[in-house]
C-alpha cells in the first residue's frame, strides 16, 4: 500500500470520500433495489447521474465502507469486480477517471483516491489500467478489472465476479456472458449492473428489462429505473435549455428522458396521448389539403393522407389516409376519391426514389388529366423533410397537431402504424422504408398554403378563377 494507513484510519478516510455524494431519489431507489435484485438497469438521459451512481456503489463494495444513509446491499468481505465500457479508451476516460481521478475542474473529486491502491497493472492503452488491487476495511484486498465490450464476450470468460458494471450499450451476448460470470459461489449475492442511455432504441437488452416488469419493480431478480434531466437537481435549468438546443430533435427524448424507442432511433418520440384523438365530423370551415405518394411501378405501393386545418386555433388534423399495393392508377384514383373531396388540392411526390422519372411524370399527368385529381408537385428536398419534422415537433409542443386514431373503426390506421415505426439509422439518417403515408403527410404539410375549405374553394372558382388557377 502506498500509504501505511491502519484499517480504522482507512475506514474513516474512505467514509469522508462519500460525503460529497447525496443521491437523488432515482439513484437512491437504484441502490436500494440491490437488496433483492441481482440484475439492475439504470436507464437515463445524459447527465442524469446514472454512471456516477454505479461507480459510487462499486467503490463502497470494493472498500467495505458504506455511508450512514446506505440502505442497499452490504458485502461482508472483499470482492472481485469488473468495470467495462465500449472501448478500453472509454473505460479509461470515463470509469477509471471517475473512480481514481475525478474531474479536471475539481467539480467532482475522485471517488477512490489512488493512495488506496495496493497495486495496478497496465494495458496497451496509455494510462489505462487492467487490474487494480484495493484495500478493504476488513484488512483484505478487493480486485477490480477493467474491460471493454469491443474485446467481445470471450474477454469475460474464465472469471468470476461479485459485481460487474457495464457502462453504456453492451452487445446482448456480452451481457449474457457477464451474467454467467456473476453466478454466486458463496452465501453473498452477486450483481450485474448496467448504466446507459438508449442510443439504439429498444434493443434486446432493454427489452430484457422493460418487457419483464414495470419500472421500479423487482421481479425474478431484475430491476430497472429511468431518469431524466428533471430528476437531477444538480443540473440547472439554464443548462438543460442549453443542452436541448444542442441535441438533434430526433434524439431529444432518448438523451433527456432516457426513453427507448423503436428501431435505431425513432423519429417521433412524443407521447401518443398528446397526438392521437378520436375522429369527429370535420366542420365545413376547416381548410383541407392532401398529400399523395404514388408509385410509377406496377404493383407499387401508394399512400395518401388528408389534412384538415382549423385556422382559428391553428390546429392541423390528419383525418384520413389511404395505402394500397398491386392496383392500377385508375383503381388508386378511384379509391382515393372516396376519402378526398373532389374540390381538394393535393401535393404529389414528383419522383420516387429509384423510380423512372419519365414514368412517374406520366403517372402524375394521368391523375391530373384523366382522373380529375387536382395536384401540385411537392418540394422534395431532404432539408425540407427535416424542416417538416421540426415543424411537427413544434406543433405538438403547442398542442397544434393531431392524428385521428382508429378507436372507432375509422381514422388513420396506416399513418399510425408508419408513425410508430418511422426511424433513423446509426448515423441519424431516416430509414427509407414503409413510409408512404408519412411522405404523403409531409407533402400535405409542405403545401398547407394550398388548403381550402369547400366554401372558399367554390368562391374562388367562381369569382377569381384567374387568380386561383392552381385550383
Amino acid at each position: 500500500m502506498l500509504d501505511s494507513l491502519s484499517a480504522d484510519k482507512l475506514a474513516e478516510t474512505l467514509l469522508r470520500q462519500f460525503v460529497f455524494y447525496e443521491p437523488t431519489l432515482k439513484q437512491q431507489a437504484f441502490h436500494n433495489a440491490g437488496i433483492t435484485a441481482g440484475e439492475r438497469l439504470f436507464l437515463g438521459g445524459n447527465r442524469t447521474g446514472k454512471t456516477n451512481a454505479v461507480c459510487m456503489e462499486m467503490a463502497m463494495h470494493l472498500t467495505g465502507n458504506y455511508p450512514p444513509w446506505w440502505k442497499g446491499y452490504r458485502f461482508r468481505r472483499p470482492i472481485n469486480a469488473i468495470s467495462a465500457s465500449i472501448s478500453l479508451k472509454d473505460t479509461r476516460d470515463i470509469l477509471q477517471k471517475k473512480l481514481f481521478v475525478g474531474d479536471i475542474d475539481d467539480s467532482m473529486p475522485p471517488i477512490l483516491h489512488e493512495s488506496y491502491v495496493l497495486s495496478k497493472t497496465h494495458t496497451t492503452i496509455a494510462g489505462a489500467w487492467d487490474t487494480v488491487r484495493i484495500s478493504h476495511v476488513s484488512g483484505g484486498v478487493s480486485e477490480l478489472k477493467f474491460k471493454a465490450f469491443q474485446q467481445g464476450e470471450s474477454s469475460f470468460q474464465g472469471v468470476k465476479a461479485d459485481f460487474i458494471h457495464l457502462d453504456e450499450v453492451p452487445n446482448f451476448k456480452v451481457y449474457q456472458e457477464a451474467l454467467i460470470r456473476t453466478t454466486s459461489f458463496d452465501s453473498e449475492k452477486t450483481f450485474l449492473v448496467v448504466s446507459m442511455w438508449p442510443e439504439r432504441g429498444k434493443d434486446e437488452l432493454i427489452a430484457h428489462f422493460l418487457d419483464h416488469a414495470a419500472e421500479g419493480e423487482v421481479k425474478d431478480g431484475r430491476f430497472y429505473i429511468m431518469a431524466s434531466w428533471a430528476d437531477n437537481p444538480y443540473l440547472k435549468q439554464e443548462e438543460r435549455e442549453r443542452l436541448r438546443k444542442s441535441v438533434p430533435g430526433w434524439q431529444l427524448e432518448a438523451r433527456e428522458h432516457g426513453i427507448p424507442v423503436f428501431g435505431q432511433g425513432k423519429v417521433f418520440t412524443m407521447k401518443e396521448s398528446d397526438i392521437f384523438v378520436d375522429p369527429f365530423e370535420i366542420p365545413d370551415h376547416f381548410a383541407r389539403v392532401y398529400g399523395l405518394d404514388p408509385s410509377a411501378s406496377s404493383g407499387g405501393t401508394w399512400g395518401s393522407v388528408l389534412l384538415a386545418h382549423d385556422r382559428d386555433k391553428d390546429i392541423i388534423y390528419a383525418v384520413a389516409n389511404y395505402k394500397l399495393s398491386n392496383a392500377t392508377p385508375t383503381e388508386h384514383a378511384s379509391n382515393i376519391s372516396r376519402i378526398i373531396p373532389e374540390w381538394c388540392t393535393g401535393m404529389v411526390d414528383p419522383a420516387g426514389a429509384g423510380e423512372n422519372m419519365h414514368t412517374k411524370e406520366k403517372t402524375i399527368d394521368f391523375l391530373q388529366m384523366r382522373s380529375g385529381l387536382r395536384l401540385i408537385k411537392a418540394n422534395k428536398a431532404n432539408n425540407t423533410k427535416e424542416a417538416i419534422i421540426d415543424e411537427i415537433y413544434e406543433r405538438v409542443r403547442g398542442d397544434r397537431f393531431k392524428i385521428f386514431s382508429t378507436t372507432k373503426g375509422v381514422g388513420c390506421r396506416h399513418l399510425v402504424t408508419e408513425w410508430r415505426q418511422y426511424a433513423r439509422d446509426d448515423n441519424g439518417l431516416i430509414l427509407k422504408k414503409n413510409d408512404h403515408c408519412i411522405d404523403a403527410l409531409f407533402y400535405a404539410l409542405n403545401g398547407l398554403a394550398y388548403a381550402r375549405s369547400p366554401t372558399q374553394f367554390y368562391r374562388e372558382k367562381v369569382g377569381h378563377w384567374g387568380e386561383a388557377g392552381y385550383l
